[in-house]
């Protein structure tokens, strides 16, 4: 361990003995226990007698004068019970001394309903009477708080107190004489936990609304309701609810003292229940737990129409069956392995023993003291602290299971993206050099097909297994992460791709030489059920360079892998040339430059074979200027179409196209023709036609000037979609084009299924058109066929002399090509169809 944090676990110890002696310190000044009444401290002696009035009849003459009825027994001996009766207590008192003394007596029960104290003479004559009790009105908020009455009693005389005990709850009222002194002594310790017990519950009640605040889990909400019953529960025992709200609520709270209890039992088996996730399981232990807070929530219900004697020893049948649950809960999940509960587990021990004590002390089995009284206030006090450690190590255990699942993929259990992204910002925060190595098993996702995820999912963690392996030996790869245990060097991208991360300067030749070394140590074949699949792997390499973008470096290296499908020996790379990055700020500049005209069309001349004159134009778009025109045109309709602005751009050229239709019907060109393609992404353009239709309109073009050329590309998906469109266009008089024809698997189909206009050969079958004859007798066939069903057909690709006359001889119709001229700016061509002098020399023997 660092020395450093030796320092700081010293200091925290250091912390925790300070606050342990605060708490010694507290503690010595607080514990006054009830064994300094006033016959311990002073010459007062004390006989006790009782009886128990099940009539509720008797007065105080009939308690007096039949002395014979009475028990002569102390106070302690007293069989409280809930049955419905009157206790009548007798203390006699004699003081020896020379002195006067000062007596308080205390009745440590502000929950009774009516106590009448009588101070009678020797004679039995009365002096005094006092009424207490919470059913009385004009009290004192202390006198309701701690039920007492103070008198004087003469040196060498003897008085007598009688008390009547009438309530329906908790009949046991611990009667207690002090000494001024002493009785000062006690409320202070007694005030001292009281306010102690309140401002922890209190604190811990907000601090647990934070943490819901922060982290959106119920169960702190579930938590602060069991805070806040133990507090409304221990206030009406104990009495210093009076002083948390107001009187007529604590009045009432003491009326249905058993619906608290209920609360805070129901609190307890809720959080029991969502702090050890049984509301995720939702197995047999959680429908146990749902039924006892159903039971529970009933009878608390039913417990504010009965009385306080038949509520309460239902209440306290249903204690057992919430220990037996919770024991059930817990226990099941300490099986499981859930190592963060331990302070939970904890915090079971001081609850359950104060609440043993609890009704043990009320009802006699334990004898009354002040540590017994406030037994199970501490137990709760101590609940409280244990639980908000158990809620602190849950939020840390939390916080490290959502950290790793979000730097950890949830199948593989691998490190991520996220983990990846991680190492990528820190090294360049270093300035270290960053090269990326993609790893993918070739035909992965084709693989998916024959087998299961799960198959999957193991056959990627045996191949990152031995890719670790491999990894290890070398040491310019990357740990993506400091575990000492394990430093992974490799990450899952998914679907077959790993990636790690070189930091050597090097020759991309010699790192190229280094992965290829790697990849062949990794297994070529794995059995999935008897099947044998023949494994292989393609390298994409990746360099960062002066970029500190993650996302591009992470796409290149996407774009290397894609390059290493069709490379000899399975390795591409994506070097950082000056290519503009092909991301959402391009495409946010590309949709900006067609709403200002930044765009243009260049056209490519199509020649009429017979004439050797030019008859219509493909349109070829273009981003002129020096900082875009660099861009591949490909590219960007491929970033148009990712980001969803390829509809926007195609009407921009649609329109575009026919504004120039205008301009060449004013330049005397009535017949030429322009062709705009369409791609598949067209397709989800509403009432394409009808906007085709209004564009026509609005620039008066005829229709049969514009020709519209789909690629095979387009018919894949949304075959109906397309028929209605083709027709659609059809029915305007627009001529529609099926492009590229020959290089799909069902374009003989389409012709069939759709109305074209015309056909248009894709330039593969006519470059090399006069020395291949397998490709003569496809271009000499496809124009027959076009011919037979009545279609005309465009040859693109012509690039020699020897190709036009080679397809005039075949009757071709048009032809499309670098012979005649490249695509050219509207002026330009403008300027190429008014001269045309190439094209005169076309049938020339020169």
């Amino acid at each position: 361990m660092e020395l450093k944090t030796l320092r700081y676990h010293a200091i925290a110890v250091a912390i925790l003995i300070f606050i342990f002696y605060i708490i010694s310190t507290l503690a010595s000044n607080l514990v006054v226990p009830t064994r300094y009444t006033i016959d311990k401290t002073a010459p007062v002696y004390l006989d006790y007698a009782y009886y128990l009035d099940e009539t509720k009849t008797l007065t105080i003459d009939d308690i007096i004068y039949q002395p014979e009825t009475l028990t002569y027994e102390p106070l302690t001996s007293i069989p409280w019970s809930f049955t419905q009766q009157n206790y009548w207590l007798l203390i006699d008192l004699e003081n020896k001394s020379l002195t006067k003394q000062n007596i308080v007596a205390h009745f440590d029960n502000p929950m009774v309903d009516h106590l009448t104290i009588y101070r009678l003479t020797k004679s039995n004559k009365i002096i005094d009477t006092y009424k207490l009790g919470d059913k009385e009105e004009s009290l004192t908020l202390f006198q309701y708080s701690v039920p007492h009455i103070r008198f004087s009693l003469k040196s060498k005389s003897s008085e007598r107190l009688v008390l009547k005990i009438d309530t329906l709850g908790i009949s046991k009222t611990p009667v207690n004489l002090y000494r001024d002194k002493e009785f000062i002594d006690l409320m202070r310790s007694q005030t001292g936990i009281w306010g102690i017990f309140a401002g922890v519950l209190l604190m811990a009640a907000l601090y647990n609304l934070v943490l819901y605040f922060g982290i959106k889990d119920r169960v702190y909400l579930v938590y602060i309701g069991y805070i806040v019953s133990a507090l409304i529960l221990m206030g009406t025992v104990l009495g210093f609810g009076f002083y948390l709200w107001p009187m007529e609520w604590q009045l009432y709270f003491h009326e249905k003292v058993v619906f608290s209890n209920y609360g805070v039992a129901f609190f307890t088996l809720a959080f029991c229940t969502m702090f050890l996730r049984y509301h995720k399981d939702k197995c047999w232990r959680y429908r146990m737990s749902i039924t006892l807070l159903w039971l529970m929530f009933i009878l608390a219900v039913c417990s504010l129409f009965i009385s306080e004697n038949i509520a309460a020893p239902i209440f306290f049948g249903v204690m057992a069956l919430l220990y037996i649950t919770c024991i059930i809960l817990i226990y099941n999940k300490l099986r499981s392995g859930f190592r963060w509960a331990k302070f939970y587990v904890f915090s079971w021990i001081p609850l359950i023993i104060g609440a043993v004590i609890q009704p043990m002390e009320l009802t006699g089995f334990l004898p009354y003291t002040f540590t017994t009284r406030h037994a199970f206030l501490v137990a709760i006090l101590c609940e409280v602290i244990l639980m908000a450690m158990a809620l602190a190590d849950r939020v840390k255990y939390q916080r490290k299971r959502a950290l790793y699942h979000a730097t950890h993929t949830q199948q593989t259990r691998l490190l991520n993206s996220s983990k990846l992204k991680q190492a990528f910002m820190a090294l360049q925060s270093q300035n270290r050099s960053t090269t990326l190595c993609l790893i993918k098993i070739r035909h992965f996702n084709s693989l998916n097909t024959i087998i299961t995820s799960s198959q999957g999912y193991t056959l990627i963690k045996h191949v990152a297994k031995e890719l670790e392996l491999e990894l290890s030996h070398e040491r310019e790869f990357t740990n993506l992460e400091t575990d000492l245990n394990t430093s992974p060097r490799l990450a899952d991208l998914s679907s077959g791709v790993f990636a790690c991360i070189s930091t050597k300067t090097q020759n991309q030749e010699v790192l190229e030489t280094l992965l290829t070394k790697i990849i062949s140590n990794l297994p070529k074949q794995y059995e999935i059920k008897g099947l044998n699949l023949q494994l292989s792997y393609s390298i994409g390499i990746s360099n960062a360079g002066k970029s500190n973008d993650f996302e591009y470096w992470l796409k290149r290296g996407y774009l290397a892998l894609k390059k290493a499908k069709g490379s000899v020996n399975q390795v591409g790379s994506s070097s950082n040339s000056n290519n503009l990055m092909m991301d959402v700020a391009l495409a946010a500049k590309l949709q900006q430059a067609i709403k200002t005209n930044q765009l243009a069309l260049y056209y490519q001349p199509q020649i009429n074979l017979l004439s050797n004159q030019v008859s219509g134009a493909e349109a070829l778009l273009r981003w002129p200027g020096p900082t875009y025109s660099i861009l591949s045109i490909e590219e960007l309709i491929t970033l148009a179409e990712h980001t969803g602005i390829i509809n926007e751009l195609t009407l921009w050229v649609i329109e575009q196209a026919c504004k120039d239709i205008v301009e060449f019907i004013k330049n005397g060109y009535n017949e030429h023709t322009i062709s705009v393609n369409l791609s598949a992404k067209n397709l989800t353009i509403n009432n394409l036609a009808e906007k085709v239709e209004n564009i026509l309109i609005k620039y008066q073009v005829p229709a049969y000037l514009l020709k519209f050329e789909l690629t095979e590309s387009a018919f894949v998906d949304s075959q109906d979609a397309l028929i209605k469109l083709v027709d659609e266009l059809t029915a305007l008089g627009i001529k529609v084009v099926l492009d590229d024809f020959g290089t799909g698997y069902a374009s003989l189909s389409y012709l069939v299924n759709y109305h074209f206009s015309e056909l248009k050969i894709d330039k593969s079958f006519v470059f090399d058109l006069p020395n291949n004859q397998t490709h003569q007798v496809i271009v000499q066939t496809a124009i027959d066929m076009a011919h037979n069903l009545g279609l005309s057909i465009t040859i693109e690709g012509v690039e020699t002399q020897a190709i036009h006359q080679l397809l005039k001889s075949m009757n071709a119709d048009r032809a499309q090509g670098y012979l005649y001229a490249k695509a050219l700016p509207y002026t330009d061509y403008l300027h190429f169809l008014k001269s045309q002098y190439n094209l005169k020399m076309l049938d020339s023997s020169f």
